[in-house]
């Protein structure tokens, strides 16, 4: 992953080109502990280029009948990381969640969400990575 000057040499990357890849390292929570998740950004060009991966571009998206939470929802400063990619060298964003709801632009009141199984889904755009479920678990509950 470069973060170099140079991003102003490299052409915007093309709309196809990326592909998102959202993880997490257990698909179950405890209560009170709190999810995380790393999207990568791959490119397939054959020369380097630009790329935001910055929080405002980028987001993570809870969800279970309905949008839950966003990480671009409440991103303070400028939210943007330019980088270089290179073809088929990931930048990565690692982005944790509260447990709790968000909306478009931080405003209204967030809730805690309650135990179950949600999906999440990584979106740059037009991207989309694949969807990851997750379980958070009830106070009390030991385990999957």
């Amino acid at each position: 992953m470069a973060h170099s000057p140079a991003a102003g040499t490299a052409l915007a990357c093309a709309p196809g080109a990326v592909a998102l890849r959202l993880s997490s390292p257990q698909y179950w929570y405890q209560a009170g502990k709190m999810p995380r998740f790393t999207v990568h950004a791959v490119s397939s060009e054959g020369q380097p280029c630009r790329f935001n991966i910055g929080a405002r571009f980028v987001s993570v998206v809870v969800a279970s009948d309905q949008r839950v939470w966003s990480s671009a929802d409440c991103v303070s400063g400028g939210g943007s990381n330019m980088v270089v990619l290179t073809r088929g060298v990931p930048a990565v964003l690692s982005v944790s969640w509260d447990r709790k709801t968000s909306s478009p632009g931080c405003g209204g009141t967030s809730h805690a969400v309650a135990p179950g199984e949600y999906s999440v889904t990584a979106i740059a755009g037009q991207l989309r990575s694949k969807t990851v479920n997750l379980v958070l678990g009830a106070p009390g509950a030991s385990g999957p």
